[in-house]
């Protein structure tokens, strides 16, 4: 599977963050990476797409939880205004939707940030991020 990380920011991630960060989700993920870089209305947007990678149903929180980590370290050390969505495959649906209204997550597979999203239970939140978790609409590749 192709589990697209989209980052989200009003500013531009520097070059060197950029590297880190994808530098950082490739070895802790053990997957190679393509990087995509698009300026929406007012965001810029930075996917970085990790090839095979592969969930089960049996371990499918393990590994998000896995993700939500990395979300975490690079808020962290690396920079703090960065959205997260992640889904399987693609991520323009997302996109698009939070570009028209950035509380309107409802439907994401993951989303990590630090800002409270309105009218939504969180599925994880440590003070440095918060999380939404909904399998509604993104599988992650397994089989409910």
């Amino acid at each position: 599977m192709r589990l697209v990380i989209t980052l989200m920011t009003k500013n531009k991630i520097l070059e060197k963050n950029k590297n880190k960060i994808n530098q950082i989700f490739t070895e802790k993920m053990a997957s190679k990476s393509e990087i995509f870089e698009y300026v929406e209305d007012n965001f810029f947007e930075l996917d970085i797409d990790l090839l095979e990678v592969e969930f089960s149903k049996e371990t499918i929180y393990d590994d998000l939880n896995k993700v939500i980590s990395i979300c975490e370290e690079i808020l962290t050390n690396i920079q703090s205004d960065i959205d997260f969505i992640v889904a399987n495959d693609d991520t323009d649906t997302e996109v698009n939707k939070y570009v028209e209204d950035w509380n309107n997550i409802k439907d994401f597979g993951l989303f990590v940030t630090q800002r409270i999203i309105p009218d939504i239970k969180s599925y994880y939140n440590s003070g440095v991020c918060i999380a939404y978790l909904n399998f509604e609409y993104v599988s992650f590749g397994c089989m409910f």
